[in-house]
């Protein structure tokens, strides 16, 4: 007797569902008819029914749509309902944030329920400051906790940027007062007190009642001198409102120094710095070149005492990665934020992880592996890379692709991941093999350097003419060590071991230089961080 035999043929499904796409679309044995005002699209009922619930459940019954063979959708948008029927014979649809509100509304109507969360998903990740407000509405009017929920994360971490966009003067009072009194909030009281001013004058006559009522949630204390001062000095509205007088008065605000306070509102802050995670003091501190001081931020968790671990910087969050696949984050300039444990991750990048940041979600490579981590939903997903085997590689972000750069048995091999596409392609080598570089994106290129055998040398990559150009070395071979980014300066920070140091690129001169020594420090130099201090 023969044994049994198992088949599975998903090409098979396909040609099935491209059959039936071309039998509708040629009109043959279609048995019901979607009618939208003139327009008559001609279906098959299995199909609809298998498809959707909306037409399983019309379908399933004795009524006028199932004995007539038509149903006549009323106020929904035609073109809508054609996306809509050919996702459902083909499982593919355009979608455009014009469209997103029609789709939506005949998508919940047709109960497609995946479609659904595909819409959604494509405006999770089409977040910027200008589309944030027409998404918001959206989540609000149909209901989409999760999606609200993104809308509020990303208002709260781009402030400054929402605040330029002239929809944000016409939010509600509620919402405004939410985004400036975020508990978590990176944005100074001075920022937060500008922004507040912008709302409240954009439409004083019904608006002022408000001022004090907001106020009263901000840290007032924190107001600096030279900007209350500046408001009491130069600002008619506030200066004519009593209460607000007397609460700058009452938090030690005087008028010694009078000038107006250039509150950025579209970064949060004032300076930049270096995130190091010190094992001797077990802190996370930050070094600021601008004045040359180390500051105190946080403790480290227990975790990252044991091994290397490497660290990005997403919204308000400074994420940790270690090589046992545990992930931690923390709000560095919270001091009531304490270290949360996350997802970890699904694979083992081994010790020399590397991680990297785009669109909202963390690329991490390593061990011939690499995984991306959705931030909106804290959840890990596989990137398909069994060609391209990044160990021991540069992980960094240039617009919109993921840079795969040099690495263990990758000699000068660099390869770009298109999350948008999800496909991968070759770019021109390096000029030098590196295995344990560091790089980062600088002067609208990438700059690589350093690496195994503490190699000092360094090239930058134009993409324009995908062409690499050696440039000078640093002063010393840098191995397992950051590439930062700190005020508009390229900084290389430490390096596998001690005595560890800071070295400053000059672009101008083609000349690297010293800034300064950590020979009294322990730093996990690979999860050093370039990050935005606070104007606190």
């Amino acid at each position: 007797m023969a044994d049994d035999f198992g088949i599975q043929d998903n090409e098979h499904n396909n040609l099935m569902m491209q059959k039936l796409d071309d039998m509708r679309k040629e009109k043959r044995l279609s048995d019901f008819t979607i009618k939208v005002g003139n327009e008559e699209f001609p279906v098959h009922k299995n199909v609809m029914s298998a498809g959707s619930d909306y037409f399983d459940a019309m379908l399933s019954h004795d009524n006028l749509e199932s004995n007539t063979g038509i149903v006549d959708m009323k106020e929904v948008d035609v073109d809508s309902v054609k996306v809509c029927i050919d996702y459902i014979y083909t499982g593919n649809a355009p979608i455009t944030l014009e469209k997103c509100e029609q789709l939506l509304h005949v998508a919940n109507i047709m109960q497609l329920s995946r479609f659904c969360e595909m819409i959604i998903e494509f405006l999770q990740a089409n977040l910027d400051s200008k589309s944030f407000f027409i998404i918001r509405q959206l989540a609000i009017k149909f209901n989409l906790k999760g999606l609200e929920k993104s809308c509020d994360e990303y208002a709260v971490g781009h402030l400054g940027s929402i605040v330029k966009e002239e929809e944000f003067n016409k939010l509600d009072k509620d919402y405004v007062m939410f985004l400036i009194t975020y508990r978590y909030s990176s944005y100074s009281e001075d920022s937060k007190l500008k922004v507040l001013l912008q709302w409240i004058k954009a439409d004083t006559e019904s608006r002022a009642e408000y001022f004090i009522e907001i106020v009263g949630k901000l840290k007032i204390g924190d107001i600096s001198t030279s900007y209350g001062s500046y408001l009491a000095m130069n600002d008619s509205f506030c200066s004519s409102c009593a209460e607000f007088m007397k609460l700058l008065y009452l938090a030690n605000n005087s008028c010694d120094k009078v000038k107006e306070v250039n509150v950025s509102l579209s970064s949060p802050i004032y300076n930049g710095g270096v995130l190091l995670f010190e094992k001797k003091s077990k802190a996370v501190q930050v070094y600021c070149p601008i004045d040359k001081t180390f500051n105190k931020l946080k403790q480290l968790n227990e975790n990252m005492l044991s091994g290397k671990c490497t660290a990005v910087y997403l919204d308000i969050f400074v994420f940790v990665l270690l090589p046992n696949k545990k992930v931690f984050r923390v709000n560095v300039w919270e001091a009531e934020s304490s270290w949360s444990e996350m997802e970890s991750m699904i694979n083992d990048h081994g010790s020399l992880i590397r991680a990297a940041v785009h669109n909202n979600f963390i690329y991490v490579c390593g061990n011939n592996t690499m995984e991306q981590y959705n931030n909106n939903e804290n959840k890990w997903e596989d990137v398909e890379c069994t060609s391209v085997e990044p160990n021991e590689s540069a992980l960094v972000t240039f617009k919109d692709e993921i840079y795969v750069i040099g690495g263990y048995n990758r000699g000068k091999r660099v390869d770009k991941y298109s999350p948008s596409v999800g496909s991968w392609s070759s770019v021109k080598p390096m000029n030098a093999a590196r295995r344990t570089p560091a790089a980062a994106v600088y002067d609208d290129g990438i700059y690589v350097a350093g690496g195994y055998n503490r190699t000092s040398t360094a090239e930058f990559f134009n993409p324009d003419d995908n062409t690499w150009t050696n440039v000078a070395s640093m002063t010393i071979p840098r191995d397992e060590f950051s590439l930062c980014v700190v005020n508009n300066s390229l900084f290389a920070v430490g390096h596998i071991n001690g005595p560890y140091s800071i070295e400053k690129y000059d672009p101008d001169k083609n000349q690297w230089e010293k800034v300064t020594d950590l020979a009294d420090m322990e730093i996990m130099s690979a999860a050093s961080i370039a990050v935005g201090v606070p104007l606190y």
